[in-house]
């Protein structure tokens, strides 16, 4: 018995995980993910041109690329993490920016296939037309692999592998091509896998807000948790 209390000791040692970084610190690096405008809008316009060639053209490696570079998840995060904590701004704001850069992202993505010479449909586009279980299981470890890297200080790689493992933008690719051939099937097979990712991204962000146990914000403490953000910011 003795033997078990101190293997169930370490166990909890080294499965442990704790918050590296001030509440306020993490709210502000999700808030600063949930802005559309100036730089962001047009690195995800860039970013859905580049997925869309390399859907086209069956790269991989510029799919990877454009989901590297892609702002898409902020939003996501931002609404979900509103959620948790109850702020209201948060969460409207979030929801706003999703709606803003899925419209951009179809937009940017359909003027491309609307102009692109090759206009037949190739695997990788096909294979973003249907989601399965295991898209799910993806979205939803990866919505909590990226939310365990933004509460870590230095969490930029995970971010990164997070963006790739979710694949949010190939699919909205695939809706688009459906948009601009006038093709039902694909437009809702890629939507709704791209709405799929969303919403398990957001449901595995929710719940580690709440197993962290964030503070949530009252009229109290709105005030001060905003100047600390801008604070954070300076």
């Amino acid at each position: 018995m003795k033997r078990f209390d101190i293997f169930k000791r370490y166990l909890g040692q080294q499965i442990y995980t704790a918050k590296e970084e001030h509440e306020w610190e993490t709210y502000g690096e999700i808030k600063e993910g949930v802005i559309f405008k100036g730089f962001n809008l047009w690195i995800l316009g860039f970013a859905m041109i580049i997925a869309c060639i390399g859907l086209t053209t069956n790269s991989i490696s510029a799919v990877i690329g454009a989901m590297l570079i892609s702002p898409l998840m902020g939003p996501v995060i931002g609404f979900a993490f509103g959620l948790a904590i109850n702020d209201r701004n948060l969460r409207i704001e979030g929801a706003r920016n999703w709606i803003k850069m899925t419209a951009v992202s179809l937009a940017s993505a359909t003027l491309f296939f609307l102009i692109n010479p090759f206009d037949h449909s190739t695997e990788l586009l096909e294979a973003f037309q249907k989601a399965s279980i295991f898209d799910i299981f993806l979205a939803f470890f990866g919505g909590l692999a990226g939310f365990i890297g933004i509460v870590k200080k230095e969490g930029v790689k995970i971010i990164a592998g997070v963006a790739i493992a979710t694949a949010c933008m190939p699919p909205l690719c695939t809706a688009a091509y459906g948009i601009a051939h006038l093709d039902f099937a694909y437009f809702i097979g890629g939507f709704y896998f791209y709405f799929i990712n969303c919403l398990f991204i957001g449901w595995a962000t929710f719940l580690l807000s709440r197993y962290f146990k964030f503070e949530s914000i009252t009229k109290d403490k709105e005030k001060p948790s905003l100047k600390n953000v801008l604070l954070w910011d300076l």
